[in-house]
């Protein structure tokens, strides 16, 4: 959660508005607008819709069990109380990601305790094609994203101030964090990994008995978290194995048997394509890191910066599930580190060049976002479902008479989220009985021959047409 009195005192209070007050209400402002507008344009995706449908029967029927092949139980539960405050559409099922992408550029900012550039930062997370785009879509990376920004403005807000309330923070984040997605445990090893690296180059092992207590108490809340969500308000103890024993191994297995493999250029390729910004700050950063390094004038914030972009580049270009929406937890360290050694922005060359090329970058994010969104010849849109599959959805629910789905191995998503007030049949096997049958191009024969006649076909992502055959 984000930090409400933080907040409440940048809007509320009754002192003079800041430059940097002024900028915070831009951004957000920005971020609402570029987040919110046209969100229900697209058609629900594959995976959009899974997550939709799920959230959906929890809302409607308080029925949940976590799948590690659909990711963690905080998206769901949390898109099933939109649902059940603001109604099931598409608009509403993509809030969820719109809020935490708006968190995670609040934290951003915050960041101007530490250093005078984080508003860069705030910056690329706000224009970046890849972030823009799946902030828009209902998965889980920006939500852990988000959070582990929250995370570590905890920390270091804490290692300045000492106070109790940041720990906390950063545990309901945390928590957020491993109950969203599993690459939420590689942050959390992260963050855990580099505070273990400092107190042992520091020989800072004591912990005073305050920060003890603080730190368990948020263990508690954390622990709580999880365990409730992961076993569905602990009506399937079972959860808390599948979420710790049984994930690990599922995805190790992902790993092996090459799942969405990609060569280990992939992420490198969209980078050069769609984040040149980020990448090209972190180039331009480099020379003055090096002889930040070279002078041991290394802060803990700088460190953790590169501690952050290294270990994210490493994991992510080893592990062979590479997909694109994942690009997102590279662009966010590249941004973070980049806008640390932005002093070269002094000069009016360097803020031409930057100021250029950030209008080059919203210029794709928007394009990307609002005028081709559902074309996969895009390297960041992936298997994206096609118009035609509205126009399907709707010709199903005005049709008078009963309809079969026949699609062998179920692969008919995301019809059922957008038939799911209507009484449909779905099933990977044929059924007599039915006025019309929806099948794909490798049974229309076999159908035709129980009597049917093709009259439509409607694509629903490249590649994957439906066909629309109705009794003779």
């Amino acid at each position: 959660m984000p930090d409400f009195k933080l907040m409440a005192n940048l809007f509320y209070n009754h002192s003079p508005l800041t430059p940097m007050k002024k900028l915070v209400i831009a951004f957000l402002l920005i971020a609402l607008v570029t987040r919110l507008y046209m969100l229900d344009d697209r058609p629900m995706d594959h995976d959009e819709s899974i997550h939709g449908y799920l959230s959906y029967i929890l809302m409607k029927d308080h029925s949940y069990s976590y799948d590690p092949a659909y990711h963690g139980p905080f998206l769901y539960f949390a898109t099933a109380g939109v649902f059940s405050v603001l109604g099931d559409s598409k608009f509403t099922a993509r809030l969820v990601p719109v809020v935490f992408s708006i968190i995670g550029i609040f934290f951003a900012l915050r960041f101007e305790r530490f250093y005078k550039n984080s508003y860069l930062f705030a910056a690329i997370l706000l224009f970046s094609p890849s972030i823009l785009y799946y902030s828009r879509y209902l998965r889980n990376d920006v939500i852990v994203l988000a959070s582990f920004i929250a995370v570590v403005y905890s920390y270091f807000s804490y290692r300045q101030t000492g106070r109790a309330r940041y720990i906390y923070i950063a545990s309901i984040f945390a928590a957020v964090m491993v109950t969203a997605k599993e690459n939420g445990y590689l942050y959390l090893g992260t963050i855990l990994s580099f505070i273990f690296f400092r107190k042992l180059h520091d020989r800072d092992y004591g912990v005073s008995m305050s920060t003890l207590k603080h730190l368990l108490v948020s263990f508690l809340i954390a622990f709580f978290m999880f365990s409730f969500l992961y076993t569905s308000a602990f009506s399937d103890m079972d959860g808390l194995k599948r979420a710790t024993i049984n994930s690990f191994a599922h995805w190790f297995e992902m790993h092996e048997r090459n799942d969405h493999w990609k060569p280990i250029y992939y992420y490198s390729k969209m980078i050069l394509e769609y984040e040149f910004l980020p990448l090209g700050m972190v180039l331009a950063g480099i020379p003055e890191f090096v002889r930040r390094v070279k002078g041991k004038e290394l802060t803990e914030i700088e460190l953790f910066a590169f501690y952050w972009l290294a270990t994210a580049f490493l994991i992510y270009h080893v592990l062979s599930h590479k997909v694109p929406w994942l690009l997102v937890h590279l662009v966010a360290p590249m941004a973070f580190f980049g806008s640390l050694y932005a002093g070269y922005l002094t000069r009016k060359p360097a803020r031409f060049v930057f100021v250029s090329l950030l209008l080059i970058t919203a210029g794709v994010a928007g394009y990307l976002a609002y005028v081709d969104s559902t074309n996969t010849d895009h390297d960041l849109i992936y298997i994206q479902a096609q118009r035609d599959v509205e126009k399907l959805a709707d010709r199903i629910i005005e049709y008078n008479g009963s309809v079969l789905v026949f699609v062998p191995g179920n692969d008919y998503w995301p019809l059922p989220w957008y038939l799911r007030h209507h009484s449909t049949a779905f099933s990977s096997k044929y059924y007599d009985g039915y006025d019309v049958v929806v099948t794909s191009k490798d049974q229309v024969e076999f159908v035709k021959e129980k009597g049917y006649v093709l009259d439509g076909v409607y694509t629903l992502r490249p590649g994957h047409d439906l066909y629309w055959l109705h009794k003779a």
